[in-house]
């Protein structure tokens, strides 16, 4: 229930990216243009700001509890694992709406070559989600509208670098995309005053979230700072469901050749009766 529980959170997180963050940048864009804020469309903005931060954190403490494998995140760390990916979202949506209230095409363009270029980085990081291969394909490339936005780890092992690798480039683009706005954007409904404080903003909740991702890893990662990853063959409950998950998907596999559909059989170790029967459908 557990394992399953986490694969659920996972589809909520896919569906709170796939609707709540175009919508975030939406209405930020309105705001820009029109050099206003209706308090609703404050509020839907915070609300979309905060479901998006909540559902990577959530995620991430499920995970964790699912996995014997992994140390549990406490209350703690999963509060300033949602500071962090606060501020780090609203100021890439900041960065995103103040672009395109001003280039509009060139705002599509460069959304699509970055979730071109961040789908091609998961695939070739091999993720193992789904069962069937091309299954995995569209699951990388919905979690490349993840990387539009936030940092979102997929695969197994140290995420230090690529980590890293990712910050610098986000860091780039906002850089980029709030010089050219600040350039270019209308004087005749934004003020120079306004205009400079839109670029602090964009910059202090960046470094803000930096600063908490920095807290999170030094002090409240659930491994600490002094302790790597634990051996996985130490824990039988995650190696029967990583078995169970390569054996569905060998089953799937055959489920494509065989003229009935195939069937997996449990036996205890000492026992020759049969416990458990079941069938896996395609």
């Amino acid at each position: 229930m557990m394992f399953e529980s986490a694969d659920i959170s996972m589809l909520r997180l896919l569906e709170t990216f796939l609707k709540s963050a175009p919508q975030l940048v939406l209405q930020l864009s309105i705001m820009v243009q029109q050099n206003s804020v209706e308090p609703l469309q404050g509020l839907s903005a915070s609300a979309s700001l905060l479901s998006l931060a909540w559902m990577i954190a959530s995620y991430q403490k499920v995970l964790r509890d699912s996995r014997e494998d992994k140390m549990p995140m406490s209350y703690k760390g999963a509060v300033v694992q949602i500071l962090w990916h606060l501020f780090t979202i609203a100021a890439r949506a900041i960065a995103f709406a103040l672009f395109a209230s001003v280039f509009q095409l060139y705002f599509g363009i460069f959304i699509v070559t970055h979730w071109c270029i961040m789908t091609f980085w998961i695939i070739q990081g091999e993720t193992d989600f789904c069962m069937s291969k091309w299954e995995e394909i569209i699951y990388n490339m919905v979690v490349g509208i993840i990387y539009i936005f936030c940092w979102f780890n997929v695969k197994e092992g140290r995420s230090r670098y690529r980590m890293g690798i990712y910050y610098v480039i986000t860091l780039s683009e906002n850089a980029a995309l709030t010089v050219l706005w600040f350039l270019y954007y209308d004087r005749k409904t934004t003020s120079d005053f306004d205009a400079l404080i839109l670029v602090c903003v964009v910059s202090s909740s960046f470094a803000l979230g930096i600063f908490f991702m920095f807290i999170y890893y030094c002090l409240l990662h659930p491994n600490g700072p002094m302790f790597g990853h634990l051996p996985r063959k130490k824990y039988p409950a995650w190696d029967a469901h990583f078995i169970d998950r390569r054996l569905r998907k060998t089953i799937l596999a055959l489920g494509h050749a065989a003229p009935s559909t195939p069937r997996l059989q449990y036996r205890t170790p000492g026992a020759p009766q049969e416990l458990l029967e079941y069938e896996t459908t395609v």
